[in-house]
């Protein structure tokens, strides 16, 4: 029976601004990692399911009033930074997925 042979990943010197990149990516990609773990999970679960509905009521109340002349402004807004936050969450997950 063959045995592997296993190299150990020679980890940088302490302090060393390699040992800080080191550092920072592998804190990347175990955060990557999670966040696309507890998606699968909050999927599963059908808690997204209930957070687009909620999003959907909230764009939908907003629209309602964003031709009121006086707080129209406002609502805009609003519905700006709802789809701002879709599509944040929306293309942090899809970049879990190429990060794998």
């Amino acid at each position: 029976m063959a045995v592997m042979q296993k190299t150990a990943i020679q980890m940088p010197e302490k302090g060393t601004y390699q040992w800080q990149l080191f550092n920072y990516w592998s804190d990347e990609y175990r955060q990557t990692r999670a966040d696309h773990s507890a998606y699968i999970a909050l999927n599963f679960a059908g808690a997204l399911d209930v957070c687009r509905a909620k999003v959907q009521t909230l764009l939908q109340h907003h629209h309602q009033h964003a031709s009121d002349a006086a707080q129209g402004p406002r609502h805009h807004k609003a519905i700006a930074r709802l789809q701002n936050t879709l599509s944040g969450a929306a293309l942090a997950y899809e970049s879990s997925f190429q990060h794998h």
